[in-house]
């Protein structure tokens, strides 16, 4: 018990040193900019929230490829486990949803002199369902016209095993 504090006591000093980091990268060159920015990070809950984000994405419903064998070893980048993330119903019209609703957010963001727009979107560990959701939500809102930048907080982070899943 005393070590998944100390592991969320550490997970949250990181998120405060990053937040602090994404504070500084907001300057007024990212506001004068005709395009608002985006940031668009995958992070694992259990791990941490982060602190950082104007938006928080909760993927934790939708199905996870973790408990196939086949894909737990993989991440998000991967083609199989990204086909199995976003070519269900759910991630299907997750990824159908999302794109707008940054858009739109990152708009008005940047309309209220706000400069760069973060969101941030989460799984349970940070390697599967946030990662393929990130990569493909970035590469929508790049056809749109947004800059973005891609981050992946947890996906350095080891995946366990489990015996019987």
């Amino acid at each position: 018990m005393i070590d998944e504090f100390a592991a969320l006591a550490r997970a949250r000093e990181r998120d405060s040193r990053m937040m602090l980091v994404n504070r500084q990268t907001n300057t007024e060159a990212d506001m004068e900019t005709d395009q608002p920015g985006v940031l668009l990070y995958s992070f694992g809950y259990k791990y941490g929230a982060p602190l950082d984000a104007q938006m928080i994405i909760d993927l934790r419903a939708l199905p996870n490829p973790f408990w196939v064998a086949d894909l737990r070893q993989g991440n998000g980048l991967d083609p199989a486990v990204a086909a199995y993330v976003l070519e269900n119903d759910k991630g299907a019209k997750m990824l159908e949803l999302l794109p707008p609703l940054i858009h739109f957010s990152a708009l008005i963001w940047a309309e209220a002199g706000k400069g760069r727009f973060i969101a941030a979107l989460g799984c349970t560990g940070g390697h599967h369902r946030s990662v393929a959701m990130v990569a493909a939500v970035a590469h929508r809102l790049r056809g749109l016209g947004l800059e973005v930048t891609t981050r992946h907080r947890d996906l350095a982070r080891e995946t366990k095993e489990v015996e019987n899943p």
